[in-house]
Order: structure tokens, then C-alpha cells, then sequence
């Protein structure tokens, strides 16, 4: 598994694949309109050359502009209603079916054929059975005479009006339309009746009478409820169809630019006509294209990301080897430009009157960058995010140039960070680059102060959330992507870390060792450009699997007796050998990134146990020098190989009985002629210039460790 991910995290295609989706996905973000017409807002002046309409086109109404007015447009549609004819004859032909009923019912009531309580239940008569029966004994031909009169009155009264089949509240105009037979007039709602209307007719209509009121009233009631129904219909599909006419007739423009017609002069000031033009140009322009040149639009977006990341590949490839071999950081800065192009989307998106395009994080990048790769690729992606972003936003180079201002001083803040909560420090820096570049602009192009404030207020909330965001995500790409940055180096190298107090208190003398070789290797490293902190970490913990039985090496040996003295050639160097696994296993236990460990084995390469070997010799014809051998590999970069050559340097300067520059001169010299003669700096990428600007910087620190002192006369 550990083989197959090592393959494809240093896989070429995989690599390429990863920079093609970045750009592809990038594209997605670029505004659809053509690049060339920039946002612009209402008091900027217009900086480019004469812009002139290539064709006639509309000035078009903003979208929220036009949904008023059609709102305003359907509002003024009145609600037609139809009339019925058939529920005024249904009425008033139900009137006498209606009367004759009861009149026969109370009559078999009388004959004795139905019980009063069947009456009453049937006509929904509210009276005792008692006082029913009274008044059901006396109705003659009269009451039913004039019952039907007052129906008939109360019917024709209520149609010769009109019955609305909504509740006046339901209709949301004052007026109406009634559709009679095809032909349409307007009338105030409120001269037509609704369901409530009738109910207060019917209650004037049923004080007036007084005679045998008890059994009329719920009559009228009955034959109302069951009999009169609404002759006012409203037909919701053709008001429906009257308000989409009326929809279709408002206009989306306000008026037209003719071809060849100037929309807007350079240096001219944006008013809130010529933005309208442009911004109607813009959408009529990608109209166009997208009907014609939608795929050759979106190929000169990706060809236009692809051109700005170009230059940072080849700055990448050129210049940062180890970052162009490596697809995790390839996919690092990957994810950061996405990032950052997202933020720059959802800010060209929103639609609020506010400078949001200054929460456009492309600080927290250039911090990031920095502190996992180096203040140089950081300036870099700073400068292409910057460009990026100005393109998703329409060219809009003021908050392009705010970001790599910005962005040029998160770098600086953190370009030689020596603990995390430096990170905060850069806030003021953010500030200061984006308070510039507003105050400038906004001066510029006679921005209100209103204005400059709300941007400053943004690019303040930026400055504040900046280092916070850097501060999770460095943690994050930490520990998803096994990133060594510069600070956890810088922990690495705290001596109260728990490995290097093990180291300390089991083997004091490989510690102290390890302490000097960090010294000599960090002065080597600083003389030729090589990575310092990663060589001092690295000879601090070249030396841990010594804690395993550190009573074997030298440096810890306090007594004149050798544990070695009991043990053959073979097993002795078995041991000093083992030294390189354990020290492994003991760093992995320690969760040490992956950068540090490599010193451990690479610091030996694969040399042999010399002073076991050349015993082993003396004893026996015949051995195996293999068995003498380290495993490797050999050194594979500059840091490992100066650790290799201080380790034998430091180690073989304590035997020195004089120390003076010209001894230190011959030794380093063996010391860095044998290793080279014997292919361990093959695949270091050292020079020969190299080499001996190393020689040089070991000799000037061994000078300072063995100065001469002063010899004081004896008493």
C-alpha cells in the first residue's frame, strides 16, 4: 500500500491531470460575459479606450427593474367574473317545488302520516314540538302564498344585482369585470353582493316579518342555503391569460443604442445610464456568443488560466525542483488557487451593495505558501491568484492590484516565521497593504468617503480572518498531506522535545554529538543555500536508534572497558548497524515527518563499519564485507549529504590531539575525498563549489569549538 501511494504521489500524469482539472474548474468560475467589458460601478471613471457598439442593441431593464413592472403590469389586470343566467331560473323554478314540499309535509303531518319531529328535523325548524304543532295545524293556502312572494322577491332582488361566488376580501381590486356574453364592463366590486352580503339581506328581510316568524325564517334559511347559489363566476384561466398579456406587453427595455454609437468615452465618468448600456452590451454580447462561440469562449478562458499558470510552472520547474517532483504539493497549491477562485465566484455572485470582493482571502494564500514552501513561490502564487481573481471579477484590476499588494506583505510577515502565533503578526501588514491601495484608488476615481470606509471596514474583516484561516488550514494540509513546513522544523529543534530528552538522558554523549554536528551542519547548509533548519533538525535526530544500547557507541562509553571486548567483529558491528533501523522505528514512534527520518539511514549511506571490518580482517581470511555494510541509501539531496560528511568530520576532529586550521583543512579534506570517491555523493546534487564552501564553513566552527586557550603558569 505505503509502495502504491509513494507511486502515485510522484506519478508525472497524475501531476498533469491535477493542473488540468485546477484550470478547468478555474474556468467555471470566469464570468460568461466577454472579459474585455469590466465591471464597473456607478462613479468610476472609465479608463479604457472609447467603447463603441459594434451592432444596435436594446437597453435593457435590470432584472429586479423589469419584475416590478410586471408586477405592476398584473396588478392592473381586473378579475373577470361570468354571468351565470341558469342560477336565476334554477332559483326561482325551485321556489314553488320548494313550497309545495313543505306544504305537502305539513299536511301529512296533519293527516298524521310523519311525526313533527320529522319536520322539524327535515326544515331545520328551531321551535319546541309543542309550539310547531300550533302553528303547522293553521297554515292555509294564504301562508304558502305569501311565502313563495317573499322568495320570489328576495330572489329576483339578489340576481337583478349580482352574487359573487368570492368573499369580496378574496378579490384584491377594487373593481371587476363582468363578462356578458362575450362582452366585458367594469364595475366597482362593491356594488354586487358575496356569501356575506346575503346573509345581512336575509336577516333585514326576515325583521320585516311578523307573522308565524318562528317557521318562515328557517324556511328562507333552508331554501337559500340549497336553492340560491352565486351567478358571478370568476373564471381564473382567462385572468390567468389577462395578466400573462399584460406580462407580454411590458417591455424589457428602457432604449436602444444604434451600431457604431459611442456607449461610453475614455476617462469619461460612470452614470447610471452608460452603466445600464454596458452592462446591457455585456449580456447582449454573450447572448450572442453563447448561441455561436459558447465552446470557443470557454476554451479562451482555460487558455487565459492556463497562460498565468504557465509561468508558475515554469518558475515551479526551474527553480523548485522538489515541488514539481512531488504531486501532494502540486495538489496543495492546487487546492489553494480553487480556494481562493471560489471565494472571488461567490463575491462576483452576491448582490449587495458592498465592497464583499475584499473578503477575497488571497492573504491567507500567500501565507500558507510561504510557510509550507518559501517566500519566493509564495510572492508568486500571490501574483497569479491576484490576476486570476481580477479576471473572475471582470478584469477588475484595482482589487487585482489590492490583493498582490496585500498579499506581497503577508509574505514578507512570514518569510522567516519562528512560531505560530507569528501568523497573527501579519495582520497589520494585510492592513496597511490593502488601506494603501483603497485610499489611492478611491482618491483616484473621487470616491465618496462613504465609500472608502465600507471597503476599508472589508479589507479589516479580511486582515483579521486571514491569519485565523492560515492558522487551521497550515494544521489542516499538515496532517492530511504529511507537510514538513519550516515550523514544525522549528519545534523539532526545541530540545525539550520528548525524543531529544530521551536522547539526553540515555545517551548524553550521542546527544552532545548531535548537538555539535547540528551546529557545523547549519553553518554548511547556510555557506552553500541549502534548506538550514531542515539540516539542523535532521542532525539532531540523525543519531536516535542509539538509544536503543547506547552503552556500545563510543561517545557514551564513560568507562576504559568496551562492551565490544566480549564480542566478535561480526556481532559488534551488527550492533553499531542495527542503530539505523531502530533509529527508524524510534523516529516513526515519535511521529517525525518523513523529511527528518530520511537522515537516519542517509547520514551513513552505505558505508562500512570500518573499525570492526579491519579487526574482522586481522581474524579471519575470509569474510563478508557486506555484513559490515549499511543498508542506505546514499544521500539523495544537499542536507543529507553535509549531515553525512559533519558526522564523520565531528567525529574524527575529538581524536585530534593538535587543532589548528591546517590539521582541521587536512582532515575535512580526507573526510569529503573519501566519501566522494566513494560514490556516497553520487545523487546529493553537490558541487565541487559546493564542497568547498563546505570545508570552509566546517574549519571556521571546528576552529570555534577547539579555540585555543589561555595556559596559565603553575603554582
Amino acid at each position: 500500500m505505503k509502495k502504491m501511494k509513494k507511486k502515485f504521489f510522484n506519478d508525472e500524469f497524475v501531476r498533469g491531470l491535477i493542473v488540468l482539472i485546477t484550470i478547468f474548474i478555474i474556468a467555471l468560475f470566469f464570468p460568461r460575459s466577454e472579459t474585455i467589458d469590466k465591471e464597473v460601478r456607478i462613479g468610476d471613471i472609465w479608463t479604457s479606450k472609447d467603447l463603441i457598439a459594434q451592432f444596435s442593441f436594446p437597453v435593457l431593464k435590470y432584472p429586479d427593474e423589469y419584475e416590478r413592472d410586471v408586477q405592476d403590469a398584473q396588478k392592473s389586470v381586473l378579475p373577470i367574473f361570468e354571468l351565470n343566467d341558469t342560477s336565476s331560473s334554477f332559483a326561482l323554478n325551485s321556489i314553488g317545488v320548494f313550497t309545495d314540499k313543505f306544504k305537502k309535509d305539513s299536511r301529512d303531518f296533519v293527516e298524521g302520516k310523519i311525526s313533527i319531529d320529522s319536520i322539524l328535523n327535515l326544515y331545520s325548524l328551531d321551535i319546541k314540538p309543542v309550539e310547531a304543532q300550533e302553528l303547522l295545524l293553521h297554515l292555509d293556502d294564504n301562508f304558502f302564498n305569501e311565502l313563495k312572494l317573499i322568495l320570489k322577491n328576495l330572489v329576483e332582488y339578489i340576481y337583478s344585482t349580482g352574487y359573487l361566488n368570492l368573499s369580496k376580501e378574496e378579490i384584491d381590486r377594487d373593481s371587476i369585470f363582468v363578462r356578458i356574453r362575450k362582452v366585458e364592463e367594469k364595475h366597482s366590486k362593491d356594488i354586487f353582493f358575496d356569501k356575506n352580503d346575503i346573509e345581512s339581506i336575509l336577516i333585514e328581510s326576515i325583521e320585516k316579518i311578523e307573522d308565524r316568524k318562528a317557521i318562515v325564517v328557517p324556511l328562507i334559511k333552508v331554501f337559500f342555503k340549497d336553492f340560491v347559489k352565486p351567478n358571478l363566476i370568476y373564471n381564473e384561466r382567462d385572468t390567468f391569460l389577462a395578466k400573462e398579456e399584460a406580462k407580454n406587453r411590458v417591455s424589457k427595455n428602457v432604449g436602444i443604442v444604434l451600431e457604431n454609437e459611442r456607449i461610453v468615452a475614455k476617462h469619461q465618468k460612470i452614470t447610471e445610464d452608460i452603466k445600464r448600456k454596458i452592462d446591457s452590451y455585456r449580456r447582449i454580447k454573450f447572448e450572442k456568443g453563447e448561441r455561436f462561440d459558447t465552446i470557443l469562449q470557454f476554451f479562451g478562458k482555460f487558455l487565459h488560466i492556463t497562460v498565468l499558470l504557465l509561468i508558475l510552472g515554469i518558475y515551479i520547474f526551474l527553480f523548485r525542483k522538489k515541488v514539481y517532483s512531488n504531486t501532494s504539493k502540486i495538489l496543495i497549491l492546487s487546492i489553494i488557487l480553487i480556494l481562493i477562485s471560489f471565494f472571488a465566484y461567490i463575491s462576483s455572485r452576491i448582490e449587495i451593495d458592498l465592497p464583499v470582493e475584499y473578503l477575497i482571502f488571497i492573504p491567507t494564500a500567500s501565507m500558507l505558501v510561504t510557510i509550507i514552501f518559501d517566500s519566493r513561490l509564495g510572492f508568486y502564487v500571490t501574483v497569479v491568484a491576484s490576476l486570476i481573481i481580477g479576471g473572475i471579477r471582470g478584469n477588475d484590476y484595482t482589487i487585482a492590484t489590492a490583493n498582490i499588494v496585500a498579499g506581497a506583505l503577508a509574505v514578507y510577515s512570514v518569510r522567516d516565521i519562528k512560531n505560530r502565533s507569528q501568523i497573527f503578526r501579519s495582520l497589520l501588514f494585510i492592513l496597511l497593504g490593502y488601506f494603501t491601495t483603497i485610499v489611492a484608488f478611491g482618491l483616484e476615481r473621487f470616491s465618496s468617503f462613504t465609500e472608502i470606509s465600507n471597503e476599508v471596514i472589508f479589507a479589516l474583516a479580511n486582515s483579521i480572518i486571514s491569519p485565523v484561516l492560515t492558522y487551521g488550514l497550515l494544521i489542516f494540509f499538515e496532517r492530511i498531506f504529511n507537510v514538513t513546513t519550516d515550523l514544525t522544523l522549528i519545534e523539532l529543534a526545541d530540545f525539550n522535545h520528548p525524543l531529544l530528552q530521551e536522547l539526553r538522558l540515555k545517551a548524553p554523549g550521542t546527544f552532545h554529538h548531535s548537538v555539535n554536528m547540528s551546529i557545523l551542519s547549519e553553518s554548511a547548509a547556510k555557506a552553500i543555500g541549502a534548506n538550514t533548519i531542515l539540516t539542523k533538525v535532521g542532525a539532531l535526530y540523525h543519531d536516535v536508534g542509539k538509544i536503543v544500547e547506547p552503552n556500545y557507541f563510543i561517545e557514551n562509553i564513560r568507562d576504559e572497558r568496551s562492551e565490544h571486548e566480549d564480542l566478535d567483529p561480526e556481532h559488534s558491528a551488527q550492533i553499531i548497524l542495527n542503530h539505523v533501523e531502530e533509529g527508524i522505528d524510534i523516529a516513526r514512534k515519535y511521529n517525525l515527518p518523513e523529511e527528518i527520518i530520511d537522515f537516519i539511514p542517509m547520514h551513513h549511506g552505505t558505508t562500512q563499519v570500518q573499525y570492526f571490518l579491519t579487526i574482522a580482517k586481522k581474524l579471519k581470511k575470509k569474510i563478508d564485507e557486506d555484513k559490515f555494510r549499511y543498508p542506505g541509501p546514499k544521500p539523495k539531496s544537499k542536507e543529507t549529504a553535509i549531515v553525512m560528511l559533519a558526522d564523520a568530520v565531528e567525529s574524527m576532529s575529538r581524536n585530534l590531539e593538535v587543532v589548528n586550521e591546517e590539521v582541521l583543512s587536512e582532515l575535512i579534506d580526507e573526510v569529503i575525498r573519501k566519501r566522494f570517491f566513494e560514490g556516497q555523493l553520487d545523487d546529493s546534487n553537490l558541487t565541487l563549489k559546493d564542497l568547498t564552501k563546505i570545508k570552509e564553513s566546517f574549519v571556521n566552527t571546528l576552529l570555534g569549538f577547539y579555540h585555543q586557550r589561555i595556559e596559565y603558569p603553575e603554582n
